[in-house]
């Protein structure tokens, strides 16, 4: 899980850079003469701050990076530690007589002095490292993104008779879309939304090739992904509608004109793939681009409620889970069950191993692909075991997750990867978490919104991301709460991991003692069994 931890770096630094370009401020700073040290490191993490996305990416394969990552993460709380002292120890001087300029006593001046030298002197090291990955900076990341083939690429293509329990859900879709046959002024565009992996593109694809769509003029099928281009959008469409070669119009005009042309009084199904843009004016050029014909349909797969909702005409569709018999079914489709000579053995075990996949298809399809031809103890060992740590996560479930993740800003990043903390299928309180985020320093009031506005925000962010869920127990506790998907809370734990301890006083712990460990889950403990000076935050379950 190393490689998924990696990835909290860019939010610590940018927290901390935020922390010190505070204390570069404070009237106390100055006297103390550290202001240009401060400003020395703020611009350092700046520096390698704009190296970070390129870095993140490269540490999934690369191992140098990502204990370079850590590295520079853990500086980053060494900052942050110093800076906390700093002001513990500059408190009393605010408090002196004026004319008194001396903000500390000798001693504690030179200890201050002494690791801010040391500090600076780290960071030197780590930045001399980064300069050796030869790590892109921010624009020409992003261009490279735009010349890599995407892995992740879709297409209209698909084996019906291999998907399972999505019946109901393309008869549900394809009513949405007959309603609005009476629409003749607008186009309808219908979102479907839901957790990455749920299947919201093996839906689409099922809506796609359903026969009440045999008989449209045109079908068009364009996998938006992360890297919006509405151009490509634009030009995708152009081809598949005339059927030639890939189109490379250079306008918005000619490739609105050409669409108008091309498409005017046509009955015709668009299906937009893997929508991520968030930027209101891009959607609502999107929006444009297609609505061309009162005939038009067009279906949008995305992952937030917030997109869906910028882009559509119809009320979005949310994808529900899958139960654990159809995991279940997916798990026997695709390791090979039915031929095995030992299937009344493995069946309880492959029942159990279906309760893991939280109701993602896309968990099933993959635990079933590493089921297939191992044998019996190995089967029971993956059963018990937390399947992060098997090797189909490097490749499917994982990487699908982590992007949600990765889109995170960096204080949602922090504020998603403390929710880790909780006990899986715990019930989280709204309130306390909002306070608890606020108290940690992950909120921080702007000029229009207080903190506590802000922390409202982020939860119905992470509702829209499906990284919260409303409780079904909120009536018993009387007040907002949250639970958490088994698998997303699996990827919290597993960003956080190498700063949370967790005890449990009924489980024999292997926890070892580290100098980054800085918050504390307790199970079934009494809060004075553990110190609190070792921890940040510490919660009790």
């Amino acid at each position: 899980m190393a490689h998924v931890a990696g990835l909290l770096a860019s939010a610590v630094v940018s927290a901390v850079g935020n922390k010190l370009g505070s204390a570069i401020g404070d009237e106390v700073t100055m006297l103390c003469n550290f202001k240009d040290d401060l400003k020395d490191m703020k611009d350092t993490l700046q520096y390698m701050e704009a190296a970070l996305k390129d870095a993140e990416r490269r540490s999934v394969m690369e191992e140098l990076v990502r204990l370079w990552l850590n590295q520079l993460k853990n500086a980053a709380y060494d900052i942050s530690y110093m800076l906390d002292e700093f002001q513990v120890n500059s408190e009393p001087a605010s408090r002196k007589m004026i004319g008194k300029l001396d903000c500390f006593a000798i001693a504690p001046k030179i200890t201050m002095a002494y690791k801010m030298k040391k500090m600076r002197g780290q960071l030197r090291k780590i930045k001399e490292d980064h300069e050796s990955f030869k790590f892109t900076h921010d624009n020409s990341s992003l261009i490279n993104v735009h010349q890599l083939p995407d892995p992740r690429e879709t297409t209209s293509h698909v084996i019906e008779s291999l998907i399972i329990g999505r019946d109901k859900d393309r008869m549900n879709v394809l009513s949405l879309l007959s309603k609005n046959n009476n629409n003749k002024e607008d186009i309808t565009v219908l979102p479907i939304c839901g957790l990455g992996g749920i299947g919201k593109t093996t839906l689409a694809q099922l809506v796609f090739n359903d026969a009440q769509f045999k008989d449209y003029d045109h079908r068009v099928w364009v996998y938006v992904s992360q890297v919006f281009d509405l151009k490509k959008v634009g030009n995708s469409i152009i081809s598949q509608v005339l059927g030639k070669g890939s189109q490379n119009l250079d306008t918005r005009q000619l490739i609105d004109q050409h669409l108008k042309d091309l498409l005017r009084d046509k009955k015709t199904l668009i299906v937009l793939d893997d929508l991520w843009e968030t930027d209101y004016f891009q959607l609502d050029q999107l929006k444009l681009i297609v609505n061309v014909s009162s005939k038009m349909k067009v279906l949008v797969t995305t992952r937030s409620i917030d997109i869906a909702r910028k882009n559509c005409t119809v009320e979005p569709y949310m994808l529900d889970l899958l139960d654990n018999d159809m995991c279940w079914r997916i798990i026997k489709q695709n390791s090979g069950f039915e031929s095995r000579a030992d299937k009344e053995q493995v069946k309880p075990i492959g029942q159990k191993i279906a309760k893991k996949c939280g109701g993602l298809p896309l968990a099933a399809q993959a635990l079933g692909f590493l089921l297939f031809g191992m044998d019996l103890s190995d089967g029971k060992a993956m059963s018990n075991s937390d399947i992060w740590d098997e090797p189909f996560s490097d490749s499917t479930v994982l990487p699908s997750l982590k992007l949600s993740y990765n889109t995170l800003p960096p204080y949602l990043r922090l504020c998603f990867a403390y929710c880790g903390i909780f006990p899986k299928g715990h019930n989280i309180s709204k309130d306390d978490l909002i306070h608890q985020w606020i108290a940690l320093g992950f909120i921080e009031p702007s000029n229009n919104f207080s903190a506590r506005q802000l922390g409202e925000k982020y939860v119905t962010q992470f509702l829209g991301m499906s990284f919260l869920h409303h409780s079904k127990f909120a009536e018993k506790f009387g007040k907002t709460m949250f639970t958490m998907h088994d698998l997303v809370h699996d990827l919290a734990r597993s960003v956080i991991t190498e700063e949370l301890v967790v005890f449990d006083a009924e489980i024999v712990s292997d926890a070892t003692k580290k100098e980054y460990r800085i918050y504390a889950s307790l199970a079934n403990c009494n809060i004075s069994d553990y110190s609190k000076k070792h921890a940040r935050a510490i919660i009790i379950s």
